[in-house]
């Protein structure tokens, strides 16, 4: 949002808050759920953007059902006559799929088909909004359709989703299983992201739990069962965290965070990469190849 629309909005916020908070605090609920409109692509595209975008081409691209929609899902078969199993890629918010195919080439060359699919709202798919609920249940949806998986790899917001999916947080939606999970850039705490939104539209106390409670009701869980740490702890299963010092969008002490959940987590850290060009990084893509082959535990 921009800074203008911002100096305008938080006045009329806190006042909304306090006078109308339940009011206030479903709608900040459904502006925090809607993805800002990705213009269509065009020539001015990013030479990034058009690489990304162009990558799909190599991939069969499927329409997969879920409770609330559908989602583009978009297949890249192995390299050769191996299958060791299937790889799911996870973008970010206000991101799609065409965003993580820089790792479908290595492992595909490594034996892996390679999913990766646009959520909700993004991409191709349908939808408007998306949050948790819908994240997992797309997320399930697609594990349903390609499963089992080897490994999910994701980047920022991807990683709470998967996160939520794996540990099986939204009640009515049963865990998706996965044997080993790469999170690039991913939040450790999405109550700490409720409050930097609340406070940058200029929520107030009373709006701000208002919330909260609406996420409660959404999700079927209350915001705290879906802090990072606690749900990684919980599956356990090997992960690599990767941060980079320089995101601006998400702190390194998220990553740390998340390394703290266990010594099943590896935490690699790189510079000068921040949110969003990691994704294209050499070192990141061979990292993440290396950690999704191997067999160690």
């Amino acid at each position: 949002m921009a800074d203008t629309a911002l100096r305008l909005l938080r006045p009329l916020t806190r006042v909304a808050s306090f006078v109308a908070p339940a009011a206030t605090g479903r709608l900040a609920f459904r502006l925090f759920c809607t993805p800002p409109r990705r213009p269509a692509r065009n020539e001015n595209a990013s030479a990034g953007a058009r690489s990304a975008a162009g990558r799909l081409v190599e991939a069969e691209a499927m329409a997969v059902p879920f409770p609330c929609g559908s989602v583009t899902a978009y297949v890249f078969a192995p390299v050769g006559a191996s299958q060791r199993g299937t790889v799911l890629l996870v973008h970010g918010w206000n991101s799609e799929a065409a965003f993580m195919t820089a790792f479908a080439a290595p492992l595909r060359e490594a034996g892996f088909r390679v999913v990766a699919f646009d959520l909700p709202a993004h991409g191709a798919s349908t939808g408007r909004v998306l949050n948790l609920p819908l994240g997992v249940a797309s997320l399930a949806a697609v594990a349903r359709a390609f499963g089992p998986l080897h490994a999910i790899v994701t980047h920022s917001f991807g990683g709470a989703i998967a996160l939520a999916a794996l540990a099986g947080s939204v009640p009515g939606q049963p865990p998706v299983s996965a044997g080993r999970l790469a999170m690039i850039a991913a939040p450790s705490s999405i109550k700490q992201i409720t409050r930097r939104f609340g406070a940058g539209i200029g929520l107030g106390r009373r709006g701000q739990a208002a919330l909260e409670r609406r996420i409660h009701v959404v999700a079927g869980n209350p915001v705290e069962a879906f802090e990072g740490p606690a749900q990684l702890a919980a599956i356990g299963v090997p992960t690599l965290v990767v941060h980079d010092r320089q995101d601006r969008e998400l702190d390194f002490r998220h990553a740390e965070a998340l390394a703290a959940a266990g010594s099943f987590v590896d935490l690699e850290e790189t510079s000068g990469f921040g949110h969003r060009r990691i994704l294209q990084a050499k070192p990141v893509i061979e990292s993440v190849t290396r950690f999704v082959g191997s067999e160690e535990r």
